[in-house]
């Protein structure tokens, strides 16, 4: 992948994690209105979600880490080829 791509990748998936992140926060404030097998549901549901954040999260910081590592990568051979011209 270019690295446009990367953090245009990076950008989207950010968004999806603030927009999960809210979501879940909209849920937890509808809780206390809901009637109470509801509450159960809608708990069980949110905690799905946050757990979904997580794991977005995770995936932005391995994937920040794998892209980092390669542009570094690139870097180091970028530089070790001008070396031996």
């Amino acid at each position: 992948m270019s690295t446009i791509r990367d953090q245009e990748f990076l950008r989207l998936l950010k968004k999806d994690i603030d927009y999960f992140e809210r979501t879940v926060e909209c849920f937890e404030d509808m809780i206390p209105r809901l009637s109470a097998p509801l509450q159960d549901q809608w708990r069980l549901q949110a905690q799905t979600r946050r757990n979904f954040v997580m794991d977005l999260e995770i995936l932005l910081d391995k994937t920040k880490a794998t892209i980092g590592a390669s542009l570094g990568r690139e870097r180091n051979e970028s530089a070790l080829e001008a070396t031996r011209c």
